[in-house]
């Protein structure tokens, strides 16, 4: 059974992506597995917000991670005609508060932005703050280091690692100035790897390869996040890199797919992935239970 998360607490398309009341209403639909970005505060807690700056959508201005919690919630969110409205930017403090009364099947996926230096002491407070519901939460990071960190503070703390500052597709958009991969390789994926600075072997082979290297880096029986397009290349290229990562212990989640790519969704259901991020969790689900029954 293939589980399907909601991404960024978009369940409303009527309130801010990723806010707390966003959260709320995911919680109250019955959402079984929610996914929210936070991003590390002046002085302890974590803001639910994606951007590393204010001036994304709110109606504050500079850098998140020099704010603190108090001046975080005192901010709003900006309507279409960039007036403020009245709801207000959320902790994880506040987040955690919702958790406990959503119900101990809930999962809560805190996707861990590393706009801020994530020390041992940034982690170390992470991990004290949802150390009592750890069991409902899972923490995802691009930032393996973080991980593993994390990990080494407690071995059975659920998490999450995305490969994208490793090995990624050449999306349409251009990507932020100064994140890795910085190179474009021979088998046309960013990647900055020295096996990709020429083709050597088939696709096959180097996604082998770099499957191989890539798992190393996070710790044992994390749960995978993908670019559903980079996951999906490699399995037709003939890695069956969800297989790979399940023999691991590893679960695997492809990301995102709405149901405007049910072709692709159906296609690694097919293949036997745990998880697929949506912001349409429940129609794409649905979509696909209907397709079967056709």
């Amino acid at each position: 059974m293939t589980t399907f998360i909601q991404h960024a607490a978009a369940f409303n398309p009527d309130l801010p992506v990723g806010s707390l009341v966003a959260l709320e209403a995911s919680l109250n639909a019955g959402q079984d597995w929610v996914e929210i970005d936070i991003i590390p505060l002046a002085g302890g807690d974590f803001a639910l917000l994606h951007q590393p700056t204010l001036q994304d959508g709110t109606e504050g201005s500079g850098k998140v991670i020099e704010k603190s919690a108090d001046e975080i919630r005192n901010l709003r969110y900006l309507q279409a005609d960039g007036s403020p409205n009245d709801l207000h930017l959320g902790t994880l403090s506040q987040a955690l508060v919702l958790l406990k009364s959503a119900g101990e099947e809930i999962t809560l996926q805190l996707d861990l932005k590393p706009y801020a230096a994530l020390t041992p002491q940034v982690l170390g407070g992470l991990y004290h703050m949802i150390a009592d519901q750890r069991q409902q939460i899972l923490i995802s990071c691009v930032a393996d280091w973080a991980l593993r960190i994390l990990h080494q503070l407690d071995g059975y703390l659920r998490l999450g690692f995305d490969p994208l500052l490793y090995l990624d597709i050449v999306a349409s958009e251009p990507r932020e100035q100064g994140v890795p991969p910085l190179r474009c390789g021979a088998y046309g994926y960013l990647d900055d790897h020295p096996l990709a600075i020429e083709r050597w072997g088939s696709l096959k082979d180097y996604f082998t390869m770099r499957a191989e290297a890539l798992l190393r880096q996070a710790p044992p029986q994390s749960t995978w996040f993908i670019n559903a397009s980079l996951l999906d290349d490699a399995q037709q290229a003939g890695f069956d890199w969800i297989k790979f990562l399940q023999s691991h212990g590893c679960q695997v989640d492809a990301w995102t797919l709405d149901v405007d790519r049910w072709q692709v969704a159906q296609r690694l259901q097919s293949q036997g992935i745990d998880l697929i991020t949506s912001n349409q969790p429940g129609q794409l689900s649905q979509l696909l239970k209907n397709i079967k029954k056709i």
